[in-house]
């Protein structure tokens, strides 16, 4: 999956917005953040971004969620958020069926409300 076949999923699976709080202009970075929030009260749904050619994704469970989860490839704590509570996965590293992750996403979206 791409990057943009991603965000698009995302998007599909909430009321989000894109948005690009970290990418500052005339900043240069070597990864751009597609953040996803939701229209209602701004709060991040989902972080999408490629990294080491990596397809990642940050989305938000509750910590019994993340456990569980985490014991899967291609999943680990969050990497730019409070991991705790979230978690990022290698899209194109897991064996998290895209099925599964729309209900990841969903959930995220959910507890982010």
């Amino acid at each position: 999956m791409t990057e943009t076949e991603l965000i698009k999923l995302v998007l599909d699976q909430t009321d989000g917005y894109l948005d690009f709080p970290f990418n500052r202009p005339g900043q240069k970075a070597t990864v751009i953040f597609s953040v996803i929030k939701h229209r209602r009260n701004g709060k991040i749904v989902a972080m999408v971004y490629t990294q080491d050619a990596q397809v990642l994704i940050d989305v938000k469970l509750t910590p019994a969620q993340n456990e569980a989860l985490r014991l899967s490839a291609g999943v680990e704590p969050g990497r730019h958020l409070n991991n705790r509570y979230w978690t990022t996965i290698k899209v194109n590293e897991t064996v998290v069926s895209t099925v599964e992750l729309r209900n990841i996403i969903r959930e995220s979206a959910r507890l982010t409300r």
